[in-house]
């Protein structure tokens, strides 16, 4: 099993160097590895990811272990298109003299959100990606405006639909139905 996955999950070097450098020196080459391993596929057993990494089981269990107090989460996705919901990034701009307490409240309620499933703070022009989905096109459109219509503290907003999602956190989506993409 373990020989398997190892030839399905790509340890490459310039991709090992680049997670080293990237850190500052806080993951040395087993974690970066582990890392990798794990962002294939988060369900490996420590004995398939010792196999992959190179290393013992009790090592791969206490390097494992020890990254995810330091912060590493793996998470699961639910692809929206394998189901063929709708999501959409929401662009904001917030008025300018709104006070802090003001915002930090509007996205606590975004992220307390159930159809909300990524909140982004940015600096420039806009200031905010609220990313929602539901189960249509017209849903989600009954979601967006629901949740940001009349808020004072909202200059403008622009909403970008997703048609699709080629790429989701370093891994190239293949999706059942057959194409890499809609």
């Amino acid at each position: 099993m373990g020989k398997n996955r190892e030839r399905s999950i790509n340890l490459d070097e310039e991709e090992i160097k680049f997670w080293k450098e990237i850190s500052g020196g806080k993951l040395d080459t087993i974690d970066v590895k582990i890392y990798l391993a794990l962002r294939e596929d988060g369900r490996l057993s420590d004995t398939d990811l010792a196999n992959i990494v190179g290393v013992s089981v009790p090592t791969a269990r206490r390097r494992r272990l020890a990254l995810q107090e330091k912060g590493l989460q793996i998470i699961g996705l639910l692809l929206f298109e394998e189901f063929d919901m709708a999501s959409a990034d929401v662009i904001i701009k917030f008025q300018k003299n709104i006070k802090k307490e003001n915002i930090t409240l509007f996205i606590k309620e975004a992220c307390e959100n159930p159809k909300v499933f990524e909140v982004d703070e940015y600096i420039g022009e806009y200031d905010l990606v609220i990313k929602f989905f539901d189960k249509n096109f017209k849903e989600l459109k009954h979601t967006i405006d629901s949740f940001l219509t009349s808020r004072e503290i909202i200059e403008k907003y622009i909403i970008l639909p997703v048609v699709a999602s080629p790429k989701l956190f370093s891994k190239k989506m293949t999706y059942k139905h057959g194409s890499k993409q809609k």
